[in-house]
């Protein structure tokens, strides 16, 4: 482990915040589900979005689906801080797990897809275009939302269990 990297985790252990979210009974429970509910709010608001860009629930105006995105932005939130707060908890624990570097490397391409989405698919959105009539990308930004949030999921779940 570099220098820089052990004055990190050394500076974030010796902290109050780490002590609080490690050593009451309470904080780290409730971190836990407040970062499920995020993402749940986060992956099932995205899921409808996804699923109604690749064609799916045709009967359901693609402008309503819309909507859901201020859900997502409400989950990737709650989960940004509790990941945040668990990190600071036991960053001895995170930041050298290999499981949480790639989850973290996943998060910045599902972010790079996201700025792609509101960019150029959105407005498509919003212009009333059906899935049928969005560009190509749509449905490779909505492929690449779904394989990219699916595996964060799937490497968060490793971090206890690989180094």
């Amino acid at each position: 482990m570099n220098n820089l990297l052990s004055w990190v985790i050394d500076t974030l252990n010796s902290t109050s915040l780490s002590g609080l979210v490690m050593n009451n009974a309470y904080v780290f429970p409730a971190l836990e589900m407040a970062h499920f509910s995020g993402l749940c709010l986060l992956f099932g608001s995205l899921l409808i979005v996804d699923l109604r860009i690749l064609g799916f629930a045709k009967a359901v105006p693609i402008i309503h689906v819309e909507k859901f995105i201020h859900f997502a932005i409400i989950g990737f939130s709650i989960n940004l801080i509790s990941g945040l707060l668990f990190v600071v908890g036991d960053s001895d624990r995170y930041l050298v797990n290999i499981a949480f570097g790639t989850k973290m490397g996943m998060i910045a391409l599902a972010g790079i897809n996201t700025i792609y989405f509101i960019r150029y698919i959105k407005p498509q959105l919003q212009a009333g275009k059906q899935s049928k009539d969005l560009s190509k990308g749509a449905y490779t930004v909505a492929w690449l939302s779904l394989i990219s949030w699916t595996c964060v999921i799937i490497l968060g779940r490793f971090i206890p269990y690989v180094e």
